[in-house]
């Protein structure tokens, strides 16, 4: 009998993005399937002009390069299309280890991302 991953297992992903109050709460690992739904999840949420959102990736497990490369991008997007997007990442994490390491802004609870003021630094 093959072994290897069960069918169930290939299904069973433990990326998850939910929205809500301008949040996009991040989980799980940013895998082949989760990069591409964080993609389409900041698209949709953080690319409309005037738009602000957060990105909170505290409970984030996996984040690798490509999925870095498409913060990165959607970083850009939004502030070409007039949004605004702030990411963030509790101190100790993954993702917090990640951001820092490529020298992306981050603030390390949700409560610390600016109100109003884009303008402010953005590193915690």
């Amino acid at each position: 009998m093959p072994r290897g991953p069960t069918l169930a297992r290939v299904l069973d992903r433990t990326f998850q993005a939910d929205f809500a109050d301008g949040t996009l709460s991040v989980r799980g690992e940013v895998d082949d399937y989760g990069i591409i739904a964080l993609r389409n999840a900041l698209a949709e949420h953080g690319s409309a002009p005037g738009a602000r959102l957060v990105v909170d990736l505290s409970d984030v497990a996996y984040l690798p390069s490509v999925g870095v490369g498409v913060i990165t991008r959607a970083l850009g997007n939004a502030a070409r299309a007039g949004a605004e997007m702030i990411l963030v990442a509790r101190q100790g994490t993954v993702a917090q280890r990640v951001l820092m390491i490529c020298a992306l802004p981050y603030h390390e609870a949700v409560e610390a991302a600016p109100q109003d003021d884009p303008d402010t630094d953005l590193l915690a």
